[in-house]
């Protein structure tokens, strides 16, 4: 999450400080995990009231056992840490989270591919530097806050807060781009300045290691209610509000396992985030176990597709391979007999001569190949069209196709309506019914 003054500031805060001074752990949580402030060329940070226990790097079972304390706590927090707590649980939960932050977790969180994923807010304190947007979306139980992390998998690193206001109504999505220590952005400039002041105050400490902080700049923002279809642009012209744009998270304590993290952002917030699985995370692991077909059908219909009109966007296109099918009563009996038997593939792409082509492959064994090919064209929003011109069998070096002749009228076209299409799953049901779970493959160098 992070700074989003001008936008939705969800997750962000300071460094750790490197100099402690001795106070009362009772103190400390009335700060309320507040940022650490500067004091001559050294940070002081209030999380030093709790200088008195001993060094806990390298502790494993101390470092667990102050995860566990940490979210048996927040299990009575109301409004992410806006109410609920006592002081007695305040100082606990700032106790806590100075052992993890001590102890530091994972190396280098952020070039590691574990920090990318789908991250849910449980806490955030509230100093008065925050931003106050942030304040007040994050303190409504009611709506789902989480970041999503792209800084290892996708072509771009990316950074993205994020609010669900209900199965029933929509989410906002504030994105950005991420520029990180083994990432950086061409020309990129860190945020400086304490910005405007009633948008909350910016600090411009630098990071207390490597590898440690995300820096990003907003860039595109909208809301997507369900029942509309077409979104809604946030009112913020980032391009125009310069620094209040930007801001920065650095991750303080990431546990070695990738599933909790502790956050400070520019804004003098601190965070504390757990690892959720996103709809389609957890469909390919029921797909990946094996579980019943009712049990995938129950994953399936549970998912909203987030592509609008996804048979004429170019997300479609590129190699998909099928990792689970459910077949027709009337579907092609070879097609019945190999789809989940044997590697299936099927290539949407665009010809030398403009057309729009897609190509079934099937890989009965390294030298044994069956390939289908079609002509395909959007017959709607939700459904492409599909005229097999050709099948090709190819065996070693020898190669047989047969040509398909037939004109079909439109009526007669098979097809596929898309029921989901994101940058790495697809979902679609065939004309005779059968319905396919297809997963992106990455570019071949």
């Amino acid at each position: 999450m992070g700074c989003l003054s001008t936008a939705l500031p969800v997750v962000g805060a300071s460094t750790s400080s490197t100099i402690r001074c001795a106070a009362s752990a009772r103190n400390f949580s009335r700060t309320r995990l507040a940022a650490p402030r500067q004091v001559g060329r050294v940070l002081v940070s209030h999380t030093s009231a709790i200088a008195a226990l001993p060094s806990v790097k390298g502790s494993t079972s101390k470092v667990k056992r102050a995860e566990a304390e940490v979210l048996d706590i927040l299990q009575s927090a109301r409004g992410r840490g806006k109410d609920g707590l006592s002081s007695e649980q305040q100082e606990a939960l700032a106790a806590a989270i100075y052992v993890l932050e001590e102890d530091g977790g994972l190396k280098a969180p952020t070039a590691s591919p574990l920090i990318d994923g789908q991250w849910k807010l449980l806490y955030t304190s509230r100093p008065g530097s925050s931003s106050p947007i942030q304040r007040t979306f994050t303190a409504v139980d009611a709506f789902t806050v989480f970041q999503e992390v792209y800084l290892r998998q996708s072509d771009k690193a990316r950074i993205n807060n994020c609010v669900d206001f209900g199965e029933q109504v929509g989410i906002l999505r504030v994105e950005a781009e991420a520029n990180t220590d083994t990432r950086p952005i061409p020309g990129f400039v860190p945020r400086r300045g304490a910005g405007l002041p009633f948008l909350g105050k910016s600090s411009t400490y630098p990071p207390s290691r490597p590898n440690q902080r995300i820096d990003f700049q907003f860039d595109r923002a909208a809301f997507n209610f369900y029942r509309l279809p077409f979104q809604i642009p946030y009112p913020v012209p980032f391009r125009l509000v310069g620094d209040e744009g930007k801001g920065w998270i650095d991750v303080t304590y990431m546990s070695k396992d990738g599933e909790f993290r502790i956050s400070r952002g520019n804004k003098g917030t601190t965070f504390v985030l757990v690892k959720s699985k996103t709809a389609v995370e957890e469909l390919l692991d029921v797909v990946a176990s094996g579980a019943s077909e009712a049990t995938v059908l129950a994953k399936i219909e549970g998912m909203k597709n987030v592509t609008k009109a996804p048979a004429r966007s170019p997300l479609a296109q590129e190699k998909w391979r099928l990792r689970w099918s459910v077949q027709a009563d009337n579907a092609n009996p070879l097609q019945k007999a190999l789809a989940n038997q044997v590697k299936n593939y099927q290539i949407i792409y665009t010809d030398e001569s403009g057309g729009s082509r897609v190509e079934n492959l099937v890989m009965l064994a390294p030298f044994l190949k069956v390939r289908a090919n079609a002509a395909c064209e959007p017959g709607s929003a939700e459904r492409t069209l599909i005229d097999i011109n050709s099948v090709i069998i190819e065996a070693g070096p020898f190669r047989k196709e047969f040509p398909v002749n037939r004109e079909r009228e439109v009526g007669e076209r098979g097809f596929l309506d898309w029921l989901y299409l994101d940058q790495h799953i697809r979902i679609t049901r065939g004309s005779k019914g059968s319905l396919f779970i297809h997963t992106r493959e990455p570019e071949e160098q």
